[in-house]
């Protein structure tokens, strides 16, 4: 898993910042029960670092939305810290996503992030993680009481599910809501519903599970407010539904959730490990 765990900590440096030079910048994730079969390999090419460099020029005229930071976010990322590499990296991209990409866009990756960083933990069994640093302690205990057999299809698949969301899913849904600027809170929403009902596969009960909480949050959680803050609350909010339902999406396809020998109610146990970086309970 170690050519896995260097793409997870470089990736927020390339693909999360990049964005509209992504790989499969405008395709839509076409069948996302695909497992790839190409080498691991690190995101942030030489060529990759000239275009960050390029897109971080050409957002510096922009003034279309605020760069102001969503702290709740960069607060629950930090929880993902272990170690020096995992510190600088999570601190430049805290320092850097706002100024390139604006507030709202800006919540949007940043939870994503929070969010894919919750999936690797979650494939890879990192329990430790989610109970020393008060993500979800008694989550993380009551798995770990259950030993190896709550990992039995699990583990076979994790590369692939893995390789999926680093090298497939990210460089499409960040190639889908960037262009090089800093969108307004409107047209970060409305690329985000896009994506939401063209872009992922998602069927009838998945998108409407999508605009069910998305609007209940906005109507109940938000009041309806559109203060720069509360749109950027709902961009994160947005975006945690989309990945959640896609990564399920992911996991049910490899027979990871109901594959044969799966651990009892094992799909339970994936909702409230997402649950607990929904941005709503930050």
């Amino acid at each position: 898993m170690s050519a896995i765990n260097k793409i997870m900590k470089t990736s927020v440096l390339g693909a999360l910042l990049m964005g509209s030079v992504a790989l499969k910048a405008t395709n839509p994730i076409t069948n996302v029960n695909k497992t790839p079969n190409q080498n691991q390999t690190e995101i942030v090419s030489k060529e990759g670092a000239a275009a960050l460099r390029t897109a971080s020029l050409q957002v510096v005229q922009q003034a279309s939305a605020p760069t102001t930071h969503n702290q709740k976010l960069d607060n629950t990322l930090k929880k993902f810290i272990e170690n020096n590499e995992d510190k600088v990296a999570i601190d430049y991209l805290t320092n850097k996503m706002y100024d390139i990409h604006g507030t709202f866009l800006g919540s949007a990756l940043m939870q994503h992030e929070i969010d894919r960083r919750a999936i690797y933990h979650f494939i890879t069994g990192n329990t430790k993680l989610f109970k020393n640093n008060r993500i979800n302690p008694e989550l993380a205990k009551t798995i770990e009481g259950f030993g190896d057999k709550f990992y039995k299809t699990i583990t076979p698949k994790q590369e692939n599910v893995l390789d999926w969301v680093f090298k497939e899913y990210t460089p499409t849904l960040t190639g889908n809501l960037t262009n090089g600027q800093k969108p307004s809170a409107k047209q970060v929403i409305d690329k985000l519903d896009d994506f939401a009902t063209k872009k992922t596969g998602f069927d009838f009960d998945e998108v409407s599970e999508y605009f069910v909480y998305s609007d209940g949050y906005r109507d109940k959680v938000l009041k309806n407010r559109t203060d720069n803050q509360a749109m950027a609350d709902l961009a994160a909010y947005k975006m945690y539904l989309i990945d959640k339902l896609i990564f399920e999406k992911k996991l049910k396809g490899a027979d990871v959730l109901y594959g044969t020998g799966s651990f009892p109610n094992l799909v339970n146990y994936y909702r409230n490990w997402m649950e607990s970086v929904n941005p709503r309970t930050h």
